[in-house]
């Protein structure tokens, strides 16, 4: 195979590539990765870079240019470093209980020859072994013990007691986040948050269960998460004294295809009906049998899942949302979206596609929310008012405000209730007193209205942008409607309503409600927050709550909306916005 030089000419980096691989590729090889939304298949149009080659300059999707000879390529560092707003704080963490399964106890040197059988009781031969180095060495004092379940999982030479951590982890299709606890107080140090690197093989499950169907596959895939989980760790270690070397406890969660994808288990089986998991069960293992920066006798938990795509992210969530006897409707809105109904006896849940459009894939201008995305948008007096993440100039519009957008545009009559959107000249007809008409232009053959414009650049919704936003809003509605149906309940009989997940913290709920995202008749909805990892941390806390987790499993059934008629009965009748 031939290979070509490839010049980054901004970051004066020169590497060789093969003939035939695309841009893209070659970016993330380089340690730029480009972000995919539509998983390479050429239609989101966020991957565009400028490249040179026999002496042309052009624009092109990264995800779709293959080389054919040496080349130079012009990204700038926001084309690949993308800062996520990501929801990492837990601001009630004053409240979690805290009983934990990880302790530390230090003995000293004159005790432990006195009854040194007693505190050696249970180990494994590893720890023995250990053990059996530390105390024959010259000048140590004592002996620390670090156990789990009041088992002893190691030692360690002298008194470590005062560095003991935890670490919960939320891994999310399209970010990660890691809330970092002092395990001898129970208080959150930090929290930390990055981009899932496997976001550069592929937006959504799907595309990264195809990818992760080979040997190849699966170890690439893996080693992105461990790469991601390792920087946050890395992170950590800079700011926490001695922090890598006393992380013994880290509890993870994440949808069904994340669990696989960590552990490195073939996921085949969930990208055919009937989606099925190799294990639903806890995953435990320690840090020595996987490659992330911590102690080899790391207790490392993946919360179990409950059913097809609803995964230990959902268990964290039902985990926080409270064990409690009122009737609950749960939607965690994020690349997917999973839906519980129930309470602590018995839960139903759901999942249902709703991250393309409410994250910017298929969307003109859409994009994740970074810096430059308008999160909220809001007519008054006939002008446009929006903010935008990191106050700077707007890029395009995030999940937040294309939910803000299309609440208003419903509003003021730019689109009517079967989201078809007015023409200039019908919205100046209709609505002669107003000039949102200069709004409303035709572009490229479509009508679009216009969010922001100045002399250099243009972003617009388009018509399809809207039919895009009917069909996601469409299938969270009706999927609540679907499981709300089959456990007997309809709107009304919810005692409580909740949103979790970073997206449904940042949205505004009463828009949501207006262009139908959510049923109506439902009771005031609250937030949750990011609830994985409220329930993650909750988990890696108390030892309680494992008892109270394994009981969520065990209650908890999953249910096939793409086997349900009335699903498919009110996703049709949903997608108009009344």
């Amino acid at each position: 195979m031939k290979k070509y030089h490839v010049n980054f000419i901004n970051q004066n980096i020169i590497l060789k590539a093969e003939e035939n691989s695309t841009v893209a590729e070659i970016c993330e090889e380089a340690g730029f990765p480009l972000d995919l939304v539509c998983s390479g298949k050429g239609t989101c149009g966020k991957c565009m870079v400028e490249i040179e080659a026999n002496g042309k300059k052009e624009i092109v999707l990264a995800c779709q240019t293959r080389i054919s000879g040496p080349i130079n390529i012009y990204i700038r560092e926001n084309d690949y470093l993308k800062k996520y707003q990501i929801l990492d704080c837990m601001e009630d963490e004053k409240k979690l209980d805290f009983d934990p399964a990880l302790k530390k106890t230090y003995v000293d040197m004159k005790e432990l020859k006195k009854r040194q059988g007693e505190f050696i009781r249970g180990c494994d031969l590893n720890t023995l072994r250990k053990f059996s180095t530390l105390i024959n060495e010259k000048g140590i004092k004592g002996i620390t013990f670090v156990r789990y379940e009041d088992k002893i999982i190691d030692v360690q030479k002298n008194d470590t007691t005062e560095f003991l951590y935890g670490a919960a982890v939320d891994i999310g299709t399209t970010t990660v986040v890691m809330y970092i606890y002092d395990m001898n107080t129970g208080k959150l140090i930090k929290s930390y948050s990055d981009s899932n690197s496997q976001s550069s093989m592929g937006a959504d499950v799907i595309s990264r269960i195809f990818k992760g169907s080979s040997m190849n596959g699966i170890e690439e895939l893996s080693g992105k998460i461990i790469y991601t989980l390792n920087n946050l760790v890395d992170k950590a270690n800079i700011e926490i004294p001695f922090f890598a070397d006393n992380m013994y406890n880290v509890i993870l969660c994440g949808n069904s295809a994340m669990q696989h994808l960590f552990f490195k288990l073939r996921p085949d089986r969930l990208g055919i009906s009937p989606f099925t998991s190799i294990t639903r069960d806890y995953v435990e293992c320690f840090g020595e049998d996987i490659d992330l920066n911590c102690p080899d006798r790391c207790k490392i938990i993946f919360l179990p899942l409950l059913g097809g795509f609803v995964g230990g992210d959902t268990t964290a969530v039902l985990l926080a949302a409270g064990n409690k006897d009122s009737f609950k409707l749960i939607v965690d809105l994020g690349t997917n979206g999973e839906i519980a109904a129930g309470s602590k006896d018995r839960y139903l849940v759901a999942s249902t596609a709703c991250g393309p459009a409410l994250e910017g894939g298929n969307i003109k201008f859409g994009m994740r929310g970074t810096i430059g995305a308008v999160e909220h948008f809001k007519i008054e007096y006939d002008t446009g008012v929006f903010k935008v993440i990191g106050d700077a100039e707007p890029d395009g519009i995030c999940g937040s405000g294309i939910i803000d957008i299309t609440a208003e545009m419903l509003r003021n009559n730019i689109i009517d209730n079967t989201g078809r959107m007015l023409t200039s000249h019908e919205y100046k007809e209709l609505n002669p007193e107003s000039s949102l008409f200069r709004k409303l232009r035709i572009i490229d053959g479509e009508n679009c209205f216009i969010i922001y414009e100045n002399n250099e650049k243009k972003i617009f919704i388009t018509q399809k942008d809207v039919r895009q936003v009917q069909l996601a809003k469409s299938s969270i509605c009706s999927g609540c409607m679907a499981v709300l149906k089959a456990i007997g309940k309809n709107p009304v009989n919810v005692d409580e309503a909740v949103v979790a997940g970073a997206f449904g913290s940042y949205i505004n709920i009463s828009n949501a409600l207006y262009m139908g995202l959510l049923p109506h008749g439902l009771p005031e909805i609250k937030s949750l927050g990011n609830g994985a990892g409220k329930g993650a941390s909750m988990f890696l806390l108390d030892r309680k709550m494992r008892k109270i987790c394994n009981s969520i499993a065990d209650s908890t059934s999953h249910y096939e909306l793409a086997d349900d008629n009335y699903f498919s009965g009110e996703y049709i009748k949903n997608i108009n916005f009344i």
